[in-house]
């Protein structure tokens, strides 16, 4: 076992993993930074009233809002440039060929033991994805859920426009938008890998 795994490694030791990929992978885990750094800025926040903490509150928002987009942009353009040059056929063959259980092995090798290793599991999710609806099918997914946490931070900024004017805390609005954005990470920054060993496997 690993056969396929140990040469999509052994392509990703020599070239790290590719763009656009690697910078989707990094906006979404810069989702999941933003929502922890704006959990912070509004619990400051909420202790009293500060000019320049309800800046940062705002700006934050701003910044996340901009990471979705960029996102968002990075898979147009990517599912654009596929379509036009047939790479979508390319890795709906190597979908069909690759072996979840072979390239799950070593990609296990290097994660902390946990009794649900949700990064694992979240990687042959997306493989099989692949495998039954085709690769297109499963980022044209993928940009609806980034759609879905660009409407995730509006529903947040919007909470907390409504929490600063009335001065009633919105507890509930926080832990849910922020739990959502954590997790992203798990999906979209996992993706990068996803797509990186039909990428290299072949190498």
């Amino acid at each position: 076992m690993g056969v396929q795994g140990d040469r999509i490694f052994a392509a990703i030791k020599q070239k790290g993993f590719p763009d656009p990929w690697s910078a989707f992978g990094e906006c979404l885990s810069w989702e999941s930074a933003y929502a922890v750094q704006l959990k912070q800025a509004i619990d400051q926040a909420r202790k009293g009233p500060d000019e320049q903490l309800s800046l940062s509150v705002s700006e934050l928002f701003a910044g996340k809002t901009r990471n979705l987009v960029n996102a968002r942009k990075l898979l147009d353009d990517v599912l654009i440039e596929y379509d036009q040059n047939g790479m979508w056929r390319v890795l709906d063959e190597r979908a069909a060929r690759l072996d979840i259980d072979d390239v799950s092995e070593r990609w296990a090798r290097g994660l902390v033991e946990h009794p649900f290793p949700i990064a694992l599991l979240s990687l042959q999710f997306n493989w099989r994805y692949m495998k039954e609806y085709g690769v297109r099918a499963f980022y044209e997914m993928t940009a609806r859920y980034v759609d879905d946490l660009s409407a995730n931070t509006r529903r947040w900024a919007d909470a907390w426009a409504t929490e600063a004017a009335s001065g009633v805390i919105d507890h509930v609005t926080t832990v849910e938008c922020d739990l959502a954005s954590e997790e992203a990470p798990m999906h979209c920054d996992i993706c990068k890998k996803t797509i990186t060993a039909l990428l290299y496997l072949d190498d």
